[in-house]
């Protein structure tokens, strides 16, 4: 009995810490609104604080600017892949669709952000 407590114990909160499709939605809507607003801040609030440390403000900056000169605005996007507590979206934007590789914490922060040629 005690082996089976500690086994529902455990995938309890396997389950309960574990992101959900709906986070990684919530958090694409937010990178979204922050890019076609051009607004830096908001994406930059949704990174953990180590991804804050090697993309920072100035640098997410840029890349909303360099990508909205290329790419134009976000448009929808499409699950493609889980793969290593990471997922993997196409995004489509108005010249071009991209790869987003996106990884969140516990806490619903970004750990990985890396856009890959389609």
């Amino acid at each position: 009995m005690k082996k089976i407590l500690c086994l529902a114990l455990f995938l309890f909160l396997q389950v309960s810490f574990s992101q959900t499709q709906e986070d990684y939605q919530k958090i694409i809507n937010e990178i979204s609104e922050g890019y076609n607003a051009k607004d830096a801040n908001k994406i930059f609030s949704v990174f953990s604080a180590d991804l804050q440390s090697t993309f920072t403000l100035e640098k997410v900056k840029t890349f909303i600017t360099d990508n909205q000169t290329k790419k134009g605005s976000m448009g929808g996007y499409t699950f493609l892949i889980d793969e290593d507590k990471e997922k993997r979206y196409l995004i489509e934007f108005e010249h071009s669709s991209m790869i987003l590789i996106l990884g969140l914490s516990k806490d619903n922060k970004i750990t990985k952000f890396t856009l890959e040629e389609y």
